[in-house]
This record gives C-alpha cells, sequence and structure tokens, in this order.
C-alpha cells in the first residue's frame, strides 16, 4: 500500500494501522522474539495506572517466570481469564517484559488450533495439561483488548496485527443474534441452542470498553450492538431477580432472562464482575451501575453477597477487598462517592479478589479520576486509546452521535427498571453515552 508522506502524526498512525489489517497472518508463538514491525510514533494514549509496588506485589504471588498466571487457591491452575489478566494488568503497570512473557505462554500452551480463540483451562498436573479445549468467552476479550492497549501504550502494531484474528473470531463464533439482540456465547460451543437451557448467557463476560474498542477495528461483526444488548440484558435480568445479577441466565423462549437452572442459581463471583467491566472504559451511564449499589452500598453494608437466588438468601458476604472494591467503584461510578482509603490501598490476598483489586485501580484512575484523589503522575492521567484507535483506522476521531437501534419487542419476558416508551417503539442508545 502506497501513502503520502505527512508530518501528521494522525496520517502516520493510519497508514500503519491500515497496512496491518491488510496483513493479519498469526506470527509465530513466540512473539516477544520478533523484530518489532512499524512504529505508532508519538501516540501515547494508554497511561502508566498501577504503582511499581502494587503490581510487584501481584507478579510476586500470582505470575510465575514462565508467563502463566496461577490460581493458587485452586491446584495452581491457570486460566484464560487469569492469562488475560495478567495482560491487561502489564500494559496499565507499563511492563512490556511481562506482558510479553504472559503472551507467549498463553499462545504457546492454551491457543486452540481450530481458530484463534484460547482454550480456557490449563492444569500442569494433568497429561496433557489442557483436556478440555473450549473457550472462555471473557478470557478472549480481555487478551484481545489487552493486545491492542499493549498496541497503543508501546507504540507497536505487532500487537494490533496479534489481536485483529482473535477480535474476528469472537465476533464470528461468539456472537449470536436472537430475537433483536446480540448475545455473547460463554463458549464457542456447549451454550447454544444445543444445551437444554440454551441459549445460556454469562453477564459477566461482556467487557464493555472491549466491545466499544472492537466496533471501531472490526465492523464486519455486531460489537456495538453486542454492547447495547449486554447493558439491556443485565438491566432486565436484575429486575427480574429481585436486584441481584444472576452469574448464568437462560434465554430459552419460556424462561427467558431467569437465572440457569443447570447451572448453580447464584449472584455471586461471576456477576461480581459486571460494574467493574462497565466501569473499565465501557462510556456506561450511571443508572446502570445504580441497581448495583442500591443492592451493595445503599441497602447493604458495601459488601457483595453471594445470593443464593432459588431462596433469595445470602450464602456468605463477600468480604475479600477485591469484591468490596467493586462495590466502591459502583458507589462512584453511580454517584460520585470516592473511593476510600482501604480501597486505594492493595495488598494480595486470593488470586482472584487481587487480581480484580488492580482492576478497580485501574479503572478508577484511568477512566473515573474523580473517584480517586491525585496521586501526581498514576491518577494524574485518563485512557483516552479509544478515541484515538478511531483516527487510527481512518474513521474519523470524532463519532459522538452516531446510533443504531435495537427493538425490544420481541424479547420475551424483559421487564426493564424504567419505562421504555410506547409499545412498538425503539430505543435508541447514543454510541458514546456519558454519565
Amino acid at each position: 500500500m502506497r501513502t503520502r508522506r505527512t508530518t501528521s502524526v494522525a496520517a502516520t498512525v493510519r497508514a500503519v494501522l491500515v497496512a496491518l489489517m491488510v496483513s493479519i497472518a498469526l506470527p509465530p508463538a513466540s512473539v516477544a522474539n520478533q523484530t518489532r514491525g512499524g512504529t505508532l510514533d508519538g501516540v501515547g494514549t494508554v497511561p502508566t495506572t498501577l504503582e511499581p509496588t502494587e503490581w510487584e506485589a501481584f507478579k510476586q504471588r500470582f505470575v510465575r517466570s514462565d508467563g502463566r498466571v496461577v490460581d493458587v487457591e485452586k491446584n495452581g491452575v491457570s486460566h484464560s481469564e487469569g492469562q488475560s489478566y495478567g495482560m491487561l494488568l502489564a500494559v496499565y503497570a507499563d511492563d512490556q517484559a511481562t506482558f510479553d512473557n504472559i503472551l507467549n505462554f498463553t499462545f504457546s500452551e492454551m491457543r486452540r488450533g481450530k481458530d484463534r480463540l484460547i482454550s480456557w483451562l490449563y492444569d500442569p498436573r494433568a497429561n496433557p495439561p489442557v483436556t478440555d479445549r473450549n473457550n472462555a468467552s471473557d478470557g478472549d476479550i480481555v487478551i484481545a483488548y489487552s493486545l491492542l492497549k499493549a498496541g497503543m501504550k508501546w507504540q507497536d502494531p505487532r500487537y494490533v496485527r496479534l489481536a485483529e484474528p482473535i477480535i474476528n473470531d469472537i465476533g464470528r463464533l461468539l456472537l449470536a443474534k436472537k430475537d433483536g439482540m446480540v448475545l455473547l456465547r460463554p463458549g464457542a460451543f456447549g451454550f447454544d441452542h444445543s444445551h437444554q437451557e440454551g441459549p445460556v448467557v454469562n453477564l459477566s463476560y461482556y467487557v464493555y470498553g472491549a466491545l466499544l474498542l472492537f466496533e471501531t477495528v472490526n465492523a464486519r461483526h455486531p460489537f456495538l450492538e453486542a454492547w447495547q444488548s449486554g447493558l439491556m440484558l443485565t438491566e432486565a435480568a436484575v429486575s427480574r431477580s429481585n436486584g441481584h445479577a444472576p452469574d448464568w441466565i437462560t434465554m430459552r423462549r419460556d424462561r427467558a432472562l431467569s437465572p440457569a437452572q443447570s447451572f448453580a442459581q447464584r449472584s455471586s463471583y461471576d456477576a461480581v464482575r459486571i460494574p467493574l467491566f462497565m466501569a473499565m472504559g465501557g462510556r456506561v451511564p450511571a443508572r446502570y451501575f445504580a441497581p448495583f449499589d442500591h443492592t451493595w452500598n445503599i441497602a447493604g453494608d458495601r459488601v457483595p453477597e453471594d445470593i443464593d437466588l432459588s431462596s433469595g438468601k445470602a450464602v456468605m458476604a463477600m468480604n475479600e477487598p477485591g469484591y468490596r472494591a467493586i462495590a466502591a467503584l459502583t458507589a462512584c461510578a453511580a454517584r460520585g462517592v470516592p473511593l476510600g482509603a482501604d480501597v486505594k490501598r492493595f495488598e494480595p490476598t486470593t488470586y482472584f479478589s487481587s487480581a480484580l483489586h488492580l482492576m478497580v485501580l485501574v479503572a478508577a484512575r484511568a477512566y473515573h479520576p474523580h473517584c480517586i484523589e491525585p496521586r501526581g503522575r498514576i491518577a494524574s492521567q485518563t485512557d483516552n486509546s479509544f478515541d484515538v484507535a478511531a483516527v487510527f483506522l481512518d474513521r474519523g476521531a470524532s463519532t459522538e452521535g452516531r446510533v443504531r437501534t435495537v427493538s425490544l419487542d420481541n424479547l420475551p419476558g424483559f421487564a426493564p427498571s424504567r419505562p421504555l416508551g410506547r409499545s412498538g417503539e425503539q430505543r435508541r442508545i447514543t454510541r458514546f453515552p456519558t454519565p
């Protein structure tokens, strides 16, 4: 591809990224040692929001020297979810060496052969370590999201080349249209109409900032509609379950939006991530945080709870710092309540709580600076990589005001928390709503 020489940074970046979209062949697994294929000169869009002490404490506890992120509480296994969290946190810690190490392990040991998705479980005690080749959509989404962020953070289009085919397979294999909505399959197989309650959806797998960024990179798939559908499904499911978001819901016509009976009918360690993934660059209006804020903070004790949805009773309080941090971030996103000193102080506990705690700090410092008091360099920067990504792909730096519509009429049992208008009316959601 030939491009006109220009001194414009945006034009340089566009030329590089457009060229990358033409050539998307996946490099070999050992990507960390490859020659870098270009530069994104002057594009400093992803801030460093983790303190070195915070990241080092997490790495020492949970990241092995081979790049494996370890769930120490579950016999030392690794998940695609954990690999993705490690990659994203490494970007915001400005630790490219560790990012490459985690990436190399993920691609060399956990990648599926039939597509560009990642096997969800790696157990070093098993032979072979990957015994279930199914993927987990949240892991794939955050891995691709992290690669895009890395490309912009370190001005290295190599990472964008790695992300693009994953994004395409997410759109091709994991998004499904049903009754005017775009559902996110939890895995490439096993959760659709072949399942006794299918389609089955895990609402915590919608990573809203990633879906917006994917829409900019790949317009062939309905990522924006998935962003819209995830919010509407979450609002409706929470309304049907008395203010609690189910971990798993069925979309079968006779029980749509109800807790899936073939899974534990709980609102717990999956659902607790929903407002975090809304806050992580998702441009989600405050109203969608409000039900979580009411349940956990206004009517609760600022602690998420593991709820048995079949009885409506709490099984246990989720007292670890990472879960409390999500409740605090939710209060800030909904009502502007600043994070407390306990939330802003990180010490590793369990793997899952620790990873979520650091992601809360990333979300607050990068996307919700009003939630946290200025702390010099770390807290004073915001992540504007989504806006720059639009410039990258020559689709215009400003796409504010573009709208698409999604009909709610065909969604059985839809029960929003507030009226949406007359029967037959379509609800218009702006592309980038602001709270």
